[in-house]
């Protein structure tokens, strides 16, 4: 991180000075050295979490992690991925494609530096190969792909073929459109879920980004009429699965063309998420919308390469690929392609299979094409003007300018399509029913500047109240979206401290919904009665130190079993809390939530079932899991003695014994998955509260001094085992601590600890 080192490749001196928390800051005299300069740093710091994401994302971890990987492996090769991402750099335009290259000759500059390598290859047995310009592409849509709907619609399919129409309409509280015609219960249909449910099981764990549907994410930007400065102030903060290390990479490039501090994923140039260029900050929440659709494929069982069409049969294209195995034999895969995609799921030569229509993979993309031009952006209307290009994902776009403005859009390809019927199940192919027909125009995405109210807040809760432009079926509960409401409405200025401390809030709206149905029933019996008098008159604050919190924790599960398990079976409601996919967590809190609203002000429950019955089972079962897993006295209970984080390195299973050295410690919180302190946890009551989504970036920016950012993120900003910046934001994280986003050069200079000049070869 010090001294000078000669690099081909680069077109003048450049320098990288690392701050107190190792933030790369770079500084370089063109814009094509800037791209440059983030290569080498990102490689420098997390070489091995970019080696990590190409390989898993091209169908390669095998080769690293053995036979263990290839279900995995299987799949992603599956989704076309790098083909994908091939295509999108052939329709680059010059510009944005010459950035990508300066990035891909700065990693591989650092790759002949001389420098020493990550210890994960020493571990794997493996070496890097140069990095191409693709790379950067599919190490971006690695990390959306699952982000999307469609393994939600095989875990709604798969529910709805073993507990029937009737009984799915009664737990979702709205009838599973053209289910009765498009997927019967039993049968092929039903059995092509099981498998597709399956092959997602058998995959998740070495594609770490199954667990990105759970993904979220809250950010509010306040008006300078409603702040004590009189400019806005925006935050936010990213929800995602916790991975080793974080998923988000804390950089500064600066170079005459434009000077730019946020953060963004290793291998990817630009700032697509975070950041503020000192004119304009921008963050993104995820919108949950539907831009990918399933299709069940019928294929001709006798020549697997044709497949029905409304016009009669369609050759489908067939390739067989190859997947080294470390330690094995080679293995092969069949991959097919479809008019609507890749099979994703099933044997064709069964003679059905699931294709996937996703607007990323859907044909050449020039989704990264913002990527460039949003950091020349001077004000909100031009930062939202340079994303008419952007596809996947579809962002909440929230941001704030120095002129005052504060603004929303909704950014992305959003499909129009010609039926309803795979809003919430994949469709029949074959029919010519259920087609796009285009997207949304760019001028017809919902947008807002200033408005009114004086604030924005999203947390992926409903986008608009009109049905079009169709967004998504469903959206999360508004639990995190209503808390942060309550907290920027009513009189009175905030300062930006006020407005920035609210990502450390953790109280729930639902616990207190349900301190509020407990205030309508009882006394009980018992350990019922003990468990409803110590949450009687509970604020709902799950605060780390809270008995009350720990004993809701374990509450909220069994309320869930006692109120659905009836409906749903038994099989069927041990599927549902299994952890996988991931996807199964968000449609057991969608349930909740309705539950409560539609029925929590009476004395019955939809199906007739008492309230006083269903709550006496569930207080009961939530006291005695407590007691076991905390002692029989609640004084000594503590929410945060059994909830925290418990990431995972990617080698650490491969290789147990360097596993505590590869590991980070962990970080006990408050919380849940319903508080704007995001820590969700699973739903299996036999399982741990280890937190499965939560924060893994946050961001505030005063505009009123716009150069005094700051972030956090839950690690640090290397990814080096057991060097002093792999994990030293941690605790800074857990205290709701952030580290300054240092952005004058002459501070940058100031508060640097080592000054790396990288000179041309």
């Amino acid at each position: 991180m010090d001294g000078s080192i000669n690099v081909p490749g680069l077109q003048a001196p450049m320098t990288i000075y690392r701050d107190g928390a190792g933030v790369g800051h770079i500084q370089a005299t063109s814009e094509r050295d800037a791209w440059f300069g983030q290569g080498f740093a990102a490689a420098q710091d997390r070489l091995w979490q970019m080696e990590y994401d190409r390989r898993r994302a091209a169908g390669r971890w095998a080769e690293v992690a053995g036979e263990a990987a290839l279900p995995a492996d299987t799949l992603a090769r599956r989704l076309q991925l790098a083909r994908a991402a091939q295509a999108d750099i052939a329709a680059m335009s010059p510009e944005t494609r010459a950035m990508f290259e300066a990035y891909a000759a700065g990693v591989n500059a650092f790759l002949t530096s001389g420098q020493p390598l990550p210890v994960e290859y020493a571990l794997s047995g493996i070496s890097p190969e140069p990095w191409e310009v693709w790379h950067s592409v599919i190490s971006f849509k690695v990390r959306h792909v699952l982000m999307g709907v469609w393994q939600k619609k095989i875990a709604q399919g798969r529910l709805l073929a073993m507990i029937g129409p009737e009984r799915y309409g009664q737990l979702d509280g709205r009838s599973p459109a053209g289910s009765t015609v498009i997927l019967p219960p039993g049968g092929a249909v039903a059995a092509l879920f099981d498998q597709a449910d399956d092959e997602i099981r058998a995959a998740a764990q070495h594609l770490g980004f199954l667990a990105e549907r759970e993904a979220g994410s809250n950010s509010w930007a306040v008006h300078g009429s409603r702040t004590t400065t009189g400019m806005p102030v925006l935050c936010n903060d990213s929800h995602r699965a916790l991975d080793v290390p974080s998923v988000y990479w804390q950089v500064h490039v600066a170079c005459p063309q434009f000077d730019v501090i946020g953060a963004t994923f290793p291998g990817v140039p630009g700032f697509p998420h975070f950041g503020h260029n000192g004119s304009v900050a921008w963050n993104i929440t995820h919108t949950g919308a539907d831009y990918q659709d399933l299709y069940i494929e019928q294929f001709d069982g006798e020549d697997s390469t044709r497949y029905r069409t409304p016009d009669g049969w369609a050759a489908a294209e067939h390739t067989v690929e190859r997947i080294t195995v470390r330690g094995g034999n080679p293995a092969k895969v069949d991959v097919w392609r479809t008019r609507h995609g890749p099979v994703v799921h099933g044997d064709p030569r069964s003679g059905l299979a699931l294709a996937l229509r996703y607007t990323a993979t859907d044909g050449p993309c020039r989704g990264l094409e913002p990527t460039r031009p949003m950091l020349f952006a001077t004000t909100v209307a031009e930062l939202f003007e340079a994303q008419r290009e952007w596809v996947d994902p579809v962002n909440n776009l929230v941001a704030a300018d120095v002129h005052g403005n504060i603004g929303y859009l909704t950014r992305g390809a959003l499909p129009v399509r010609t039926s309803q019927a795979h809003r919430q199940f994949p469709a029949p192919g074959w029919t010519g029913e259920h087609e796009w027909t285009g997207l949304v125009p760019f001028e017809q995405l919902p947008r807002a500047v200033n408005p009114p109210e004086g604030f924005i807040g999203t947390a992926n809760q409903r986008v608009i109240a009109e049905d079009e432009p169709y967004i998504a079926h469903d959206f999360a509960t508004p639990s995190r979206a209503g808390r942060i409401a309550e907290l920027l409405s009513g009189d009175g200025p905030r300062t930006p401290e006020q407005i920035a401390a609210m990502q450390g809030d953790r109280l729930s709206h639902p616990a207190r919904e349900l301190v509020a149905v407990l205030a309508r029933f009882g006394p009980f019996t018992g350990e019922a009665e003990r468990a409803r008098a110590l949450l009687a008159g509970w604020d709902g604050d799950l605060l780390p130190e809270s008995p009350q919190a720990l004993l809701y924790a374990h509450v909220r599960r069994t309320l869930a079993r006692v109120l659905f398990a009836p409906v749903t079976g038994a099989d069927a409601w041990r599927w549902l809390t299994g952890g996988e996919p991931a996807a199964l967590g968000t449609i057991i809190g969608r349930w909740l939530a309705s539950v409560m609203w539609r029925d929590g002000g009476r004395d019955r429950l939809w199906d007739d079932r008492p309230w006083s019955e269903v709550l006496s089972v569930a207080l009961a079962d939530g006291w005695r899991a407590t007691a076991a897993l905390a002692g029989e006295d609640p004084a000594q209970w503590r929410y945060a003695d059994h909830h925290g984080t418990n990431a995972k390195h990617t080698l650490a299973a491969a290789h147990p014994g360097h596993a505590a050295a590869l590991n980070p410690p962990r970080a006990m919180v408050g919380g849940d998955a319903d508080t704007l302190q995001c820590a969700g946890y699973a739903w299996r009551e036999s399982a741990p509260f280890d937190i499965t989504n939560l924060s893994v970036y946050r961001q505030v920016v005063n505009l009123a001094d716009i150069a005094h950012g700051s972030f956090v993120i839950p690690g640090g900003v290397s990814g080096l085992p057991g060097t002093p910046h792999y994990a030293d934001q941690l605790e800074l994280w857990r205290t709701h601590q952030r580290v300054p986003m240092h952005y004058r050069a002459d501070e940058v200079r100031e508060a640097a600890v080592s000054m790396l000049d990288l000179r041309p070869s």
